[in-house]
């Protein structure tokens, strides 16, 4: 199996690794190239030693562990004693929980990975997809294997398991041939049962700890949506729901509902907006609640506070929400979390 530190050598812009003590712990071909030295030659040299000492990476660097998240800044000068010339370089950094960093880097003039090197990234979610494929067809035999002498009560569990191999199947092959990157492959979908699919994986994955309550509205009608792109952003959110109660919470509660929103400003391709009709789907948990300081960033990317129980993949829903030209918005205070989705429906065609 892969570590992050093979991911660092496998994407296809810079990254630069940084243990504690900003020492560098791992650098991919890119990175070696902007920085004017093999990995091996820095492999646990200070920054400092391959940076002038006045560089504006360590403010960069001082902000982002402050914050503990995500900074960005476009057009940095980077200079050192190896650099053949002076680069300007758009930067991410990202702070990791363990106190090290990672640092991507992309010229200046190639601020948009994806768009200027999408063969790149491509590849990069071909080889991600070859390393989770293996053990999902794993996963998938052994399945088949158990559903043939399957007692009734198991038959249940074992599909759950045999449909979300799929689901994780089809997932890697549209990341390996790049489909994740663009729009949404959207199709007519009944919201409901997306949801109940997505419920019984959760309360699969925690047997007997937790019940979700469903308060649907049986008259809303189909959405437009990727099937695929929705169910991550709705098990996300989920998860975090579930993981929040359990860990905080003696008698865990967690509903999920739907409703019908007449008046939601959605937002067109040239940037206006207009009033149209929306499905709201809102889940609700009595977990501890989101501190305001965190609340305020739980969307940036990388941004974590599992002291909360909210993750990692709340940035991703929110791109999936947006790229729906849905919105996603939350309340929260100690003992009770809402986390309201809204996806927009289709105008009704005038007769």
């Amino acid at each position: 199996m892969m570590t992050s530190l093979d991911l660092i050598g496998l994407a296809p812009f810079a990254l630069l690794g940084l243990d504690e003590r900003r020492r560098i712990s791992a650098a991919n071909p890119e990175a070696q190239s902007f920085l004017g030295h093999s990995e091996r030659a820095m492999y646990r040299k200070p920054l400092s030693e391959i940076l002038f000492h006045d560089s504006p990476v360590f403010g960069l660097i001082d902000k982002a562990q402050k914050l503990q998240g995500d900074v960005t800044a476009h057009a940095v000068p980077i200079n050192g004693p190896s650099l053949r010339r002076q680069r300007v370089l758009d930067l991410r950094l990202r702070p990791l929980q363990e106190g090290g960093m990672v640092i991507g880097m992309t010229e200046t003039n190639q601020t948009e990975v994806v768009n200027n090197n999408p063969a790149g990234v491509a590849a990069f979610g071909r080889i991600l997809g070859h390393e989770v494929k293996n053990p999902l067809a794993g996963i998938s035999g052994a399945a088949q294997l158990l559903s043939r002498q399957a007692r009734e009560d198991q038959s249940a569990m074992i599909e759950i398991i045999q449909s979300e191999t799929r689901r994780i199947e089809r997932l890697v092959s549209r990341l390996s041939a790049f489909e994740l990157f663009s729009a949404p492959a959207k199709e007519a979908l009944n919201i409901h049962e997306l949801l109940d699919r997505v419920i019984a994986a959760e309360e699969a994955a925690h047997r007997g700890k937790i019940s979700i309550v469903r308060l649907y509205d049986p008259s809303l009608p189909d959405i437009e949506a990727d099937q695929d792109h929705l169910h991550e952003a709705v098990q996300n959110v989920l998860r975090n729901a579930v993981e929040a109660t359990l860990a905080h919470t003696q008698s865990p509660q967690i509903q999920i509902e739907t409703a019908f929103e007449t008046s939601f400003a959605i937002a067109g391709r040239d940037g206006a907006s207009r009033l149209g009709r929306a499905v709201r789907v809102t889940v609700e948990d009595n977990g501890p609640g989101i501190p305001p300081e965190k609340k305020a960033r739980m969307f940036d990317m990388f941004m974590s506070s599992k002291s909360g129980g909210r993750g990692l993949g709340l940035s991703v829903v929110n791109e999936i929400i947006a790229a729906h030209r849905g919105r996603i918005k939350v309340d929260s205070k100690p003992g009770l979390t809402r986390f309201s989705i809204f996806l927009p429906l289709p105008r009704t065609k005038k007769r």
